[in-house]
């Protein structure tokens, strides 16, 4: 054997997580050339802070992630009314500025439904009065000014930093809501848990008021 495949096995399986979890980087799914323009005609009539917002990406990304959980989305964020409009919080990596640190984001709901960004999206309540749903968006909202950064090892026993659904699951379950129960997924080679997928908080029973927006070519 030379030297240099003596050097490359032992870091196989480094070099799998890490594609593993680029996979699992829900929301920067690259777009796919060949794939047309989508628009996602989303409505943010009747939104309430802590309303659930659903997108499906461009690209191999967001295929494997709603592949590995049988499900329509791979990201997810939290609907916040700043005064002016409506905002998604929520935890993405691969949109931050180059050089710059993967902060949580509160954006335009339009920059998160953006057509380079999704192609398929949705929204969902969660069964509770509306003092909780603004209390669990407003935890979001400080999570967000504290400037907690991506979860890149997606590990739900560290809430130091966080990703989408692990962000989603934190608040709710603060307000003693538990939206992901016993669904989760074991992922191959991933050391550091069990991963929660979109689908898993999408098929809570907690969920209501669940619309699919239709999309223009």
């Amino acid at each position: 054997m030379t030297h240099s495949r003596r050097i490359f096995f032992p870091l196989l399986p480094t070099i799998l997580l890490a594609g593993v979890l680029l996979w699992m980087a829900t929301g920067c799914a690259h777009k796919d050339k060949s794939e047309p323009s989508h628009t996602v005609l989303y409505d943010t009539t009747g939104l309430r802070n802590g309303d659930l917002l659903f997108r499906t990406g461009h690209g191999y990304e967001s295929r494997v992630v709603t592949n590995l959980s049988a499900g329509n989305f791979s990201h997810i964020g939290i609907a916040y009314h700043d005064g002016k409009q409506w905002c998604v919080l929520h935890a993405v990596p691969g949109e931050a500025a180059k050089g710059e640190p993967e902060y949580l984001k509160c954006e335009p709901v339009g920059e998160f439904f953006r057509p380079d960004r999704a192609k398929a999206g949705a929204r969902a309540r969660v069964d509770c009065g509306d003092s909780i749903a603004d209390v669990a968006s407003q935890h979001a909202l400080q999570l967000v000014q504290r400037k907690v950064l991506f979860d890149n090892h997606y590990d739900l026993d560290d809430t130091s930093t966080l990703y989408c659904t692990e962000l989603v699951r934190l608040i709710f379950a603060d307000c003693g809501i538990d939206l992901c129960e016993d669904r989760w997924h074991r992922v191959p080679i991933h050391t550091n848990g069990p991963v929660v997928f979109p689908e898993d908080i999408w098929n809570s029973p907690l969920l209501t008021d669940k619309i699919i927006f239709e999309n223009q070519y």
